[in-house]
């Protein structure tokens, strides 16, 4: 079956379709393809996302980015409590221009020429401020300013973490960056991203080393800057509360830290971005 975007738009000045379902049953959407792009993250509930012939678990935070041609379907784990999905589908005409004007080098997201589609795990507080936003949206006219405006701020959440990323990578690398990046995996320190890669610690050094051409423990001390950075502007969360949540117990070693990569101080950082905003 072929979904068609024009199927699901209320007005011939509409450009995008986005909704929040829940899915209780394995029938509830049938296996396809689309002739539009589409973006979905996971609200609530657990399941499986079954994609191109595979099997891919999915819970609160999942987020993929699915081009036409992929085709898949949603099973809810449990049909009491459902899975409950955020949809955001968009002509395909719309990739050309965000390619053109933002991702002419990269071979990530809707460009990638991989077997499952780009996907990306959001952390806890973006996911409430990504449903925030979608929740602005979804009440507002389906125009082609509000899309950019959704489609930018999802960007921001996902593309710091993927700027640098080698399209070569090793998809257990590249999951493990993925999902080392949630306090509980910050406070495990190496063991945390150990635990995600399910590798050695000498082989997860050299493969690092290789692609990206960091050691694992300088991987892990930006994950844990780059995050607490996000918070500082996304959040108001203390100073003290962020450092902490990131694994860093001393507070005066996370501001040298910080201003060591930012050239400036959290507290500054915040001024700065949150005026900018």
């Amino acid at each position: 079956m072929k979904f068609n975007l024009d199927a699901f738009l209320t007005d011939p000045k509409e450009v995008f379709h986005l909704a929040r379902i829940t899915l209780r049953s394995k029938s509830d959407i049938q296996m396809h393809t689309h002739d539009y792009a589409e973006i979905f993250w996971i609200e609530d509930g657990e399941g499986f996302h079954l994609i191109n012939g595979e099997r891919v678990k999915i819970s609160p935070g999942y987020l993929c980015t699915l081009r036409p041609t992929d085709k898949h379907t949603f099973i809810a784990k449990s049909a009491t409590k459902g899975l409950t999905i955020t949809n955001l589908a968009f002509r395909s005409s719309t990739l050309d221009y965000f390619r053109e004007r933002y991702f002419p080098d990269t071979n990530l997201y809707f460009w990638s020429k991989s077997h499952l589609p780009f996907s990306f795990r959001v952390p806890k507080e973006e996911l409430c401020l990504l449903s925030g936003k979608a929740d602005q949206v979804i009440n507002q006219r389906k125009n082609n300013i509000h899309l950019d405006r959704l489609l930018l701020f999802i960007f921001e959440i996902i593309e710091p973490s993927y700027a640098s990323f080698n399209p070569e990578m090793p998809y257990w690398l590249r999951s493990a960056l993925e999902n080392y990046n949630s306090p509980v995996q910050f406070q495990k320190g190496v063991d945390g991203f150990l635990s995600q890669a399910n590798k050695s610690l000498d082989h997860c050094n050299r493969i690092l080393k290789k692609h990206t051409g960091k050691t694992l423990t300088d991987t892990i001390n930006e994950s844990k800057i780059k995050y607490a950075a996000r918070l500082l502007v996304m959040t108001d969360a203390s100073v003290k509360t962020i450092a902490s949540d990131c694994g860093y117990g001393n507070i005066g070693y996370f501001y040298r830290v910080f201003k060591t990569h930012f050239k400036m101080s959290p507290k500054d950082y915040r001024i700065y971005n949150k005026r900018i905003i």
